[in-house]
């Protein structure tokens, strides 16, 4: 009878320790797209030719006045680092808060250094998501499509060089030509594009700027009422104005037939007298 009681100990000491360890908060990082790519790669059979596409989003906290200040340093910090800057927005909301985001493409090995500096005071980082797309078969599709688009071209241009070719035959070469010429050009910028996505990382960042508060309190809900109180105001004398503007025409219409009806009702009242 001591054994089963002994091992029903064990197990709920057991469970208790994994319970500890569930609940204890783990802080939030974020790594290198090295470690990422690695990742990626692990279970590749061919390593030394996979083209991964990286992606990392930030989403960051801070005081809606430090915005777009911070947006800009970060901005800065990105182009003195050669980074391409893909786009950026600023909104600035009704109720006084301002959000804004900047999307930017950057190298492996400076990618650290903008993460250190999108993290720092006075933002406060929220979520940061990495993503890792292997681009290997499309970029080598389109390399082999790309060689056989080039090898065509050569063929035709010897074609258009060769004596005694007819005139039908060399219009209907250089139109194969133009078309061949085309599909490279399309090609070409395809492939460009998947070495660029897959030898830098994309980093998006959104910034989430914080409403004032005095103290403890949120005071935006007034200032949104006022907002709107003054929204409707300002609605209320507009229609007023149009109201105004549509009648202004028919005033002294309706001032010559108020005369005349006035005229007429006093020469029926004064007739019988006369």
């Amino acid at each position: 009878m001591r054994h089963p009681a002994r091992l029903c100990t064990v197990l709920v000491l057991s469970l208790f320790a994994l319970t500890a360890c569930k609940r204890q908060p783990q802080p939030m990082q974020f790594a290198a797209p090295a470690g990422m790519r690695s990742m990626a790669m692990a279970t590749a059979p061919d390593t030394a030719n996979r083209r991964i596409a990286l992606s990392e989003n930030f989403a960051v906290e801070l005081p809606g006045s430090a915005v777009e200040a911070t947006q800009q340093k970060t901005l800065e910090a990105c182009l003195a680092a050669g980074c391409s800057v893909l786009n950026t927005r600023l909104d600035r909301l009704r109720d006084g808060s301002v959000e804004g985001s900047i999307s930017v493409r950057i190298t492996p090995d400076k990618y650290q250094a903008l993460a250190d500096a999108i993290a720092a005071p006075p933002a406060r980082l929220v979520s940061h998501a990495e993503m890792a797309e292997d681009k290997t078969i499309p970029l080598l599709d389109i390399e082999k499509r790309l060689g056989a688009q080039i090898a065509l071209r050569d063929r035709l241009a010897e074609m258009l060089q060769q004596a005694g070719t007819s005139v039908g035959d060399l219009v209907a070469v250089e139109k194969q030509l133009a078309d061949v010429q085309g599909a490279i050009e399309s090609e070409t910028a395809q492939r460009d594009y998947l070495r660029t996505i897959t030898d830098t990382v994309k980093v998006d960042v959104s910034y989430n700027g914080l409403v004032q508060q005095a103290g403890p309190v949120d005071l935006s809900p007034i200032r949104v009422a006022f907002d709107r109180f003054v929204q409707t105001a300002i609605e209320s004398f507009g229609d007023l104005v149009g109201w105004v503007a549509y009648a202004l025409p028919w005033l002294p219409l309706a001032a010559l037939g108020g005369w005349g009806a006035f005229w007429i009702t006093r020469r029926l009242m004064g007739k019988p007298g006369d």
